[in-house]
């Protein structure tokens, strides 16, 4: 129980050293105080207004033997003649009755001191009258309270105080706001600013053996990005998002270049600097500077890896540089992708950053509990010598025991480590309890034990983390191999599961009609599998051979990736991410740029043929207009005068009519309506996809051309000359004809939205291509015009599932038009 100390005891503990005042006169002992005099100095500021961020000027006045006068609503800095304190006792002090009754205030409203504290004490004088003191005078007195708890002493500014002091506060200024900014692990923290990873150490400590930290919240990166780069990123993370990934390389390089341009702002900085002072006082302690994910180490997900921590950093230049290569970590390929895999393209950066002493250990690892399931009750630990984090990053290979082969107490076969590895058992057992679930924990063992440096939830057992300590790199032909039971598809399950379904039976069926195809496989890796020499030269042998590029598909947000062949191992390792054990698979195919882009289909009794030297994505995405060759008899044979209508640079065609005639036939045959997709190249074709088309899906002949979707229509005419803007959103797989995901919430498209919707009837829309992102606009309008078109591309086939009317006619001008199965005649020219 707190309790005030008697006159009695005062002089008691004064005697035994418990207290101090000096000097000491009984006479000035109260019942339950001590009387202070007034001393000679008193200290005045000079100019107004006050500044709490620096220090203010004053000056000095002795008070004369004679008195002086203080004048009302003024404040004076005075002390105590007598130097006061205990190392013991709390101290709090009051103005003499007689002196209030003066209408003298002696303290303001900071009437408490602190245990530890030994001084002359500075007194706040402030008079509602003119009031003459004296040097000397019993001014004030001092009171002792009995603490309850664990005594702290004093080591702030004012120790050893002599004569009146004006405020230090701003000594403390950056101070006080440093630890509201960046919070230690005993402040009160939100999880959605600091991060799981944070949040644990700060829950675990006080129990557990974590090393001194504070952390960077979230919101200092938010607050570091300026409205350029914050609209920039925005713009870049719909356009991949848009894109699914085609042009992932480009936009990734965007945003890497952005967020490489973020800086602790001048404030922050200067905060920072007063954060390590204080929490670390030796400018020359090593401190581990580790990014602390918002979206990492929950209970659903794991983004272990993909942001930067550094080790050994030194000094507050090198702090902050590391802070800011942690910011530019959530913006670089491994964590970009990572979050898109995951489906999220959130442009505001979710990473708050640990500052934390390091640990010189001489054993760290990683431990987890149920590994191999709920019921599994062991500690699995991993570690090596020294630090871990080229164990963490799947680099080093790691000693491995377990407690059940550490046991409780030492046996005949206990080395050097036994001892600190029990010890992290019990703190891992521990943690379990605490938390309720498995534990995934990063530890650290020096002389004082193991150091608690990450505890997180064991997001997966054994069987469900998918990780292989030894290096992975394994290949499988896609459409024509069975993968083995243990082959983890991650991410591209989806992806996988529509090749093998759709494309599987299709390229088995061309393989036996004698008809090329190009080749594909399924990869399983690993990282260390990606750095092993042995493995990854094995992996660059099976892709060897066929194109000289290829085509990556990472997942469902991370599609049709086009790279060079020798790239290929360097961008699995970049878009990856996580640790060096954990499986990973992406799909991988010989991309054929080839001569020609081909689609081909029956029509009625013949077959029509659409090339372009654009390519087949082109073509396929509309954003190149296709040439045609036009069978219309396949009974008569191909060399029946007028059976074959073909565009000159359509001949190098002509001699593999046959073939192509062959395969469209049968796969018409099985799956009904159908374009098939080819590449042709040094003279060869490849079959490499076909869609299966709705209804009849009729292809119209008017007037000796392929009209794009028959029907009539009606309406204003509405030119789209944002040309780059459609291709590019058009050249990602976001838009198809069996699967297709919303786009229109990108900026531009929504602008065309805008502009679409505020006509008071459907417009004829007026485009260069038949765009494949046109799709977003088929509810919206009448009917299109193309400068140049395909019938067979993506856009065609859905236009005519849906009976919206198309026609390809070059310079069409005007403010209104009319569409009937393939001719269109327009209204309101120029000049009319």
């Amino acid at each position: 129980m707190t309790m005030i100390l008697t006159g009695n005891e005062i002089e008691r503990e004064r005697a035994n050293g418990r207290i101090t005042i000096e000097p000491f006169t009984p006479e000035q002992v109260n019942p339950n105080s001590y009387n202070f005099r007034l001393g000679k100095t008193l200290r005045v500021y000079q100019d107004m207004p006050l500044d709490a961020r620096t220090m203010n000027a004053y000056e000095e006045i002795e008070i004369p033997d004679d008195g002086y006068v203080l004048e009302p609503n003024r404040l004076y800095l005075a002390h105590t003649i007598e130097v006061l304190g205990s190392e013991h006792y709390a101290p709090t002090f009051a103005a003499r009755s007689s002196v209030a009754r003066l209408g003298l205030f002696i303290n303001l409203s900071a009437s408490l001191g602190d245990i530890g504290y030994t001084g002359q004490w500075t007194l706040q004088l402030y008079s509602m009258n003119r009031v003459r003191v004296y040097p000397g005078i019993n001014i004030g007195q001092m009171m002792w309270w009995r603490p309850q708890g664990e005594i702290v002493l004093y080591e702030g500014k004012y120790q050893g105080a002599v004569g009146p002091r004006s405020s230090d506060i701003h000594i403390d200024f950056d101070k006080q706001f440093a630890r509201q900014r960046f919070p230690g692990l005993a402040a009160s923290i939100e999880v959605s600013e600091v991060g799981p990873k944070f949040a644990e150490l700060a829950r675990a400590n006080g129990d557990f053996r974590v090393p001194t930290a504070f952390c960077v919240p979230a919101g200092e990166f938010v607050d570091a990005l300026s409205d350029g780069q914050r609209g920039e990123l925005a713009d870049a993370f719909a356009d991949l998002k848009a894109t699914v990934g085609a042009f992932f390389t480009d936009a990734v390089e965007r945003i890497a270049k952005i967020g490489g341009q973020v800086r602790l702002p001048q404030e922050a900085r200067t905060l920072l600097r007063a954060r390590l002072n204080e929490v670390f006082k030796d400018p020359e302690t090593d401190v581990a500077v580790r990014s602390s994910g918002l979206d990492e180490d929950t209970e659903g997900s794991s983004l272990a890896g993909v942001h930067s921590s550094l080790l050994g950093v030194r000094g507050a230049d090198a702090v902050i540089a590391a802070v800011e290569q942690c910011w530019r970590s959530h913006y670089e390929a491994p964590a970009v992708a990572a979050r898109v895999r995951a489906g999220d393209f959130d442009p505001t950066p979710r990473l708050a950053v640990i500052v934390q002493r390091m640990v010189q250990p001489r054993i760290a690892g990683v431990a987890f509990t149920g590994l191999d399931g709920a019921a599994d009750q062991r500690v699995s630990i991993e570690y090596v010598e020294g630090l871990a984090d080229e164990l963490v990053a799947g680099v080093a290979v790691p000693r491995r025991t377990d407690s059940d082969r550490l046991g409780a107490e030492a046996g005949p076969d206990d080395d050097a480590d036994g001892p600190a590895l029990r010890q992290v058992v019990e703190l891992v057992r521990a943690l379990r309890e605490r938390h309720g679930h498995d534990v995934d924990v990063e530890w650290a063992v020096d002389a004082d034990g193991p150091h608690l440096l990450q505890v997180r939830p064991l997001t997966a057992s054994r069987e469900q983390r998918h990780s292989v300590s030894e290096p992975v790199a394994q290949t499988h032909q896609l459409y024509f191999d069975d993968l083995p039971p243990t082959f983890h598809l991650g991410d591209v399950a989806g992806v996988y599961g529509s090749y093998v379904a759709k494309r599987g039976p299709a390229h088995r069926m061309a393989h036996d009609c004698g008809v090329s195809v190009g080749a594909g496989w399924i990869l399983q890796f690993n990282g260390r599998g990606l750095r092993d020499a042995t493995t990854a030269d094995a992996l660059r042998a099976a892709l060897a051979g066929g194109s000289a590029e290829c085509v990556l598909d990472l997942g469902d947000t991370l599609r049709q990736i086009v790279v060079p062949k020798e790239e290929v191992l360097d961008r699995l390792a970049v878009t990856a991410g996580g640790d060096g054990s954990t499986l990973h698979a992406a799909v991988v195919r010989d991309f054929l740029r080839g001569d020609l882009g081909v689609i081909s289909r029956r029509a009625g009794d013949g077959l029509i043929v659409e090339f372009t030297p654009e390519g087949l994505m082109a073509l396929n995405r509309g954003t190149a207009g296709g040439e045609t060759l036009v069978v219309t008899d396949l009974d008569r044979g191909f060399d029946a005068a007028g059976n074959v209508v073909a565009a000159p640079s359509g001949t190098a065609l002509l001699p593999h009519l046959d073939e192509i005639a062959r395969f469209t036939t049968a796969m018409h045959a099985k799956h009904g309506p159908v374009t098939i997709e080819w590449v042709f190249e040094g003279g060869r074709l490849y079959f490499v996809d076909y869609s299966v088309l709705g209804g009849d899906d009729a292809v119209v002949l008017a007037q000796g051309e392929v009209c794009i979707s028959p029907g009539t229509a009606s309406g204003p005419l509405l030119r789209l000359d944002d040309d780059a803007l459609l291709r590019r959103l058009s050249i990602g797989p976001a838009v198809s004809i069996d699967k297709s995901q919303d786009v229109s919430e990108h900026d531009g498209l929504a602008r065309i939205l805008d502009q679409v919707k505020a006509y008071d009837e459907k417009p004829i829309i007026c485009a260069a291509r038949p765009y494949a992102v046109l799709s977003v606009l088929i509810e919206h309008v009448a009917g299109f015009v193309f400068d140049q078109g395909s019938a067979l591309g993506h856009l065609a086939i859905l236009l005519r599932e849906a009976g919206v009317p198309a026609v390809t006619a070059a310079g069409v001008t005007g403010t209104a038009a009319v569409l009937s199965d393939g001719t269109v005649a327009t209204t309101g020219h120029k000049g009319d």
